[in-house]
């Protein structure tokens, strides 16, 4: 029998399937998936718009948890924010979908304004120095109240059509700055150390009202906005969530026992967050919906999210 022979790649077929493998999946790689749920958000806001000028997508960063080449598709201009340094122009490019043009990138944005009012040289500063915890505690809640004098994109107001958070409640302020303190915990007492995490849940929670109403703020009048956040990471303690969640049969049940779930088991400042603007959007063509999410080998998550239209 002859022997099978595979014929030779030709260089620019080789370039081909390398650029295939280093593509960035926009989703379609992965449908019935986590990018697939936040397809279906931003699918049911787009249908209900009248006007498709402008989007913008916070928190978006390079992993493509966006189908930005098909958000791009259906808007004159898209506009990706991250508190990060990010490649995303590149990215774009490097894809070959050549809609680069039509994205703008912003990134180190301050979304809390803590940068506006030098909190971080400060916070540093205090716990270098080893400063009183009542000292600390004061300059906690203070810091909310100056933060939320100042504004963080100002020159964007009622800009968007579209306005789309994408898992950034979860990132605000807070497990950085606990961090930080950590290292010098070990300077307080029991009860010292308990009087400043309380008021960094403080600070945190008056900033994740911040950032909801920055994302009102973006909207142009009728615009939509789309949000989700991972709400429960989930461990030995807690799997038997899935369990009760599979056995209901309505989906107003299931709604209700996730947020029940959410407020036992969930991460504080996605619930905050999630609850406080889904109090604020109209009835009237929302669409919310939860799935769980695997993002690697140790993580599982449930997230949750919705798309609709704000009360005012």
């Amino acid at each position: 029998m002859k022997e099978f022979n595979r014929s030779p790649i030709h260089p620019a077929q080789h370039q081909q399937q390398l650029d295939a493998e280093n593509a960035v999946d926009w989703g379609s790689q992965e449908w019935g998936t986590h990018r697939f749920q936040i397809r279906q958000l931003l699918e049911n806001a787009i249908d209900l718009l009248t006007m498709k000028d402008k989007a913008a997508v916070l928190g978006a960063g390079n992993h493509g948890d966006v189908d930005l080449p098909g958000l791009v598709s259906q808007f004159s201009q898209v506009t990706v924010l991250d508190t990060e340094a990010n490649s995303i122009e590149e990215v774009l490019e490097q894809s070959g979908t050549g809609i680069s043009t039509k994205i703008k990138s912003l990134t180190n944005v301050d979304y809390t304004c803590l940068d506006q009012i030098q909190f971080y040289e400060t916070w540093e500063d205090m716990l270098l120095n080893q400063a009183p915890a009542g000292e600390i505690v004061v300059y906690l809640k203070d810091s909310a109240f100056a933060a939320r004098r100042h504004e963080a994109l100002p020159h964007l107001k009622k800009s968007f059509n579209l306005v789309v958070s994408s898992s950034v409640h979860t990132q605000l302020f807070y497990i950085h700055a606990l961090s930080q303190f950590a290292s010098y915990a070990s300077q307080y007492t029991e009860q010292e150390i308990s009087q400043i995490i309380d008021s960094l849940v403080y600070l945190r929670n008056s900033l994740v009202l911040d950032y909801n109403r920055l994302l009102l703020s973006l909207l142009k009048p009728d615009g939509k906005l789309v949000m989700w956040s991972e709400m429960i990471r989930m461990d030995e303690q807690n799997e038997g969530i899935f369990d009760h969640l599979y056995g209901l049969k309505s989906d107003t049940e299931r709604m209700s026992f996730l947020f029940r779930a959410f407020g036992q088991y969930g991460i504080e400042s996605a619930v905050l967050g999630l609850k406080d603007l889904h109090d604020q959007m109209k009835q009237d063509g929302q669409l919310f919906k939860s799935w769980v999410w695997l993002p690697g080998s140790e993580k599982k998550f449930i997230v949750a999210g919705f798309s609709g239209t704000p009360v005012s």
